[in-house]
């Protein structure tokens, strides 16, 4: 019990989210409806690959003997960022993160440099690279969902943001300086078990899921079948704070949608594609694109405004995606004393990548 309530004290934004939800309801009543269950059975899903592949070290597998051939610091640096980019596209820009991030600070204490630069741009990159598919960031997930448009469209809409993303992020990664880099790395060995091959299964379904309409019950029905026939102890593990704030936030929007005063002030601010665009990008500096997604999206058709704003909107303040918070969490459990610093030139590099790209597209939009 302990552990939970101080699990809960460091989770401002479900608390946030729950007392939003709590007070909400006494104006309007909830309805069971206003929940969507289809993007919370896809994030459970998408949560129970990705432990499976952590157990059996899948993930660093993969990034330990793809840097073991580098010592050049530019290098390195420039390959942890695509490592984190393109992981971030299939299995959530938090997961990229989470593995990546920890990796990037063993070596940079077994070589001796300042890893806050590389950290930051990780994190940019799991944004970014996030943005390119549907399941790439919950944000994407529930648009995806909700709005289920052609899979070609939504690429197309998408595409601009991680190709741009990527391309700022080699051209900023070209003043980390070259000194070679002493260290090794243990790699663990390959183990292409049951395990395995059922993340894998899952994860193939989820695909069919998004694109083909394969039913995402049947899928969780698999997953939890497999589960306890395996007595994997799996559901322990996942982040079930993660899914309760998404229900929380689904209440508090479908109360918030239900108010007349609300509704008529939302519709009044989201008339235009462009006020679409630029209420999700100012939204998401300050509640974060995850809720800013799925409040928005209860006053607006416009999906593909949106889909830009959140998305683009990640980047800016610390809260404006809950990735980067993971980071700031990691980096700094390690070193307490670079928290201004990292909060300092995160924002700089952030803000400066926001202000670009988000005058970029908007003329595109």
């Amino acid at each position: 019990m302990i552990k939970i309530i101080t699990r809960l004290k460091s989770e401002a934004l479900f608390l946030t989210a729950t007392g939003f939800a709590l007070l909400t309801s006494f104006f309007v009543t909830p309805k069971f409806s206003y929940i969507d269950t289809h993007v919370l059975m896809v994030l459970f899903n998408l949560m129970v690959v990705v432990e499976l592949y952590k157990k059996e070290s899948i993930l660093d597998y993969i990034a330990i003997n793809f840097l073991k051939r580098y010592t050049n610091q530019r290098v390195i640096c420039g390959a942890l960022i695509l490592l984190v980019f393109f992981f971030s596209m299939f299995l959530t820009n938090d997961v990229a993160l989470i593995t990546f991030v920890p990796l990037t600070i063993i070596i940079g204490k077994k070589s001796k440099f300042s890893v806050l630069k590389i950290v930051i741009l990780e994190t940019i990159a799991a944004n970014l690279g996030s943005a390119l598919t549907p399941m790439g960031s919950p944000h994407n997930i529930y648009i995806y969902s909700k709005y289920a448009p052609n899979p070609i469209t939504f690429l197309e809409i998408t595409f601009g943001i991680s190709l741009v993303g990527l391309l700022l992020l080699f051209i900023i990664n070209i003043f980390t300086p070259k000194n070679e880099l002493m260290f090794e790395l243990e790699s663990p060995a390959l183990n292409l078990n049951k395990n395995v091959f059922m993340a894998t299964l899952i994860f193939i379904l989820i695909l069919l899921n998004i694109f083909l309409k394969f039913s995402i019950e049947y899928i969780t029905f698999l997953t939890i079948a497999y589960l306890i026939y395996k007595k994997e102890d799996i559901l322990s593990k996942l982040d079930w704070v993660l899914l309760a704030t998404f229900i929380s936030f689904f209440i508090f929007v479908g109360n918030l949608s239900n108010m007349p005063p609300v509704r008529q002030l939302m519709f009044s601010l989201l008339s235009k594609e462009s006020s679409v665009y630029l209420l999700g990008i100012g939204l998401s500096q300050f509640i974060s694109n995850v809720p800013a997604a799925i409040l928005i999206s209860e006053f607006t058709n416009e999906w593909k405004p949106l889909l830009l704003g959140v998305n683009i909107g990640g980047m800016g303040t610390l809260i404006a995606s809950l990735a980067s918070l993971i980071s700031y969490k990691l980096y700094t459990l390690e070193y307490p004393e670079d928290k201004k610093a990292f909060v300092k030139e995160f924002s700089i590099l952030n803000f400066s990548i926001l202000i670009l790209m988000g005058t970029l597209f908007y003329y595109f939009l």
